[in-house]
Order: structure tokens, then sequence, then C-alpha cells
């Protein structure tokens, strides 16, 4: 009596019809993850003294160098693509200044079904436009806008391609190293 009970319980609340709906739920973190392939640059001027007495020191071919950042963006608020990456530099080289240009052709002709909304380097950063490579500060500046949920593709050769150049800013503020080297630090930020 028990069993059949049951069963017709069972049986009342698990009705078949000829159409059945079924939910179907997903969840997607939100994540923002920035990372420039070189974990550090050394600009190395070790050989670039003077030969005679009376000349100046000036810097060499590695005044400049390259390398790659990479991204991957997922946006929490509806798809809009207002994500962003700003750089900054703290503890340059007393006399020296460091630029920055970003070369944004490999991203762009990435396929948006695939990888997202890829951003637009910022018409002063952007060195495919003939632009002057910008001076970085202490304060924060946007390099790369217009992000939506999107990826770069990770390692060298990939996402935006970044261009360093040293110079010296005054010569009466340089001191010798000595062998060592002085530490600045150049800090993206993604966010949107």
């Amino acid at each position: 009596m028990v069993a059949a009970a049951t069963t017709v319980a069972f049986g009342m609340n698990a009705q078949d019809a000829s159409v059945e709906t079924q939910a179907i739920g997903v969840v997607i973190d939100a994540h923002a993850l920035v990372d420039v392939v070189d974990d550090e640059i050394v600009f190395d001027f070790s050989n670039d003294d003077p030969a005679e007495a009376g000349g100046a020191f000036v810097l060499g071919a590695n005044k400049q160098s390259s390398t790659f950042l990479n991204y991957s963006l997922m946006l929490s608020n509806a798809g809009l693509a207002d994500g962003s990456i700003s750089v900054r530099i703290a503890n340059m080289n007393e006399g020296m200044s460091l630029s920055l240009l970003a070369d944004g052709n490999q991203p762009a002709g990435l396929p948006a079904n695939q990888y997202g909304t890829l951003g637009n380097v910022t018409p002063a950063f952007d060195a495919t436009a003939g632009a002057v490579p910008v001076k970085l500060t202490a304060t924060d500046q946007v390099l790369i806008e217009n992000i939506g949920t999107s990826y770069t593709g990770n390692g060298s050769g990939n996402g935006y391609e970044l261009t360093y150049l040293v110079s010296i800013e005054d010569y009466a503020l340089l001191d010798a190293d000595n062998g060592s080297q002085d530490m600045g630090t150049v800090t993206y930020t993604i966010a949107e």
C-alpha cells in the first residue's frame, strides 16, 4: 500500500507534455589581467663613455627597447567597451626620462568574434599614426582605451608592441652606478 501511494504521489508531480522547458544558468566571473612580456628591461650604457677628454656621455644604440603588452578583460557592465589601460613610472634615474609608444596593428588584425572587442591605442601613444614618444610621468596616462570583453593572446608577438626610449633630460643630475643599476618601475593598470 505504501509503495502504491508513493508511486501515485510521484506520478502526479512529474507530468510530461508535448513541450518541455529547462532553465540553463551560466556563471562567468569578471576579470581584468594585464602582463608585460619582459618583467625587466635593462638599458646598459656602460660602453657609451666618451673616448676623449671633454667629450659628453651620449646614449648609444641600446637607448631603445621593445616588448609586448598582453591582457584579458571580462567586463561586468553589460559589455560596454569602456575598459582602459593606463601607464605611469616611478623612480626613473635622475637626469633621464623614459618615453613610450605603442603599436596596435597586431590586435587590430584579430577577428572580433574570436578575440572580442580589443581596444585602441590612444592617439598620443599611437606609433602607427606617427606620434612622438610620450614621456612617462608619475601620473597615470591612458595608453589603450575602448576595450570590451576581449583577450590579446599571450607572450611575445601577441598584443600591443611597446617601444621604450630613454633620453637625457638633465645632464647635471646624472650619476654613475659603478656596475650596479638603478631600478625604476613602469606600472600598467587595467580597469573598466
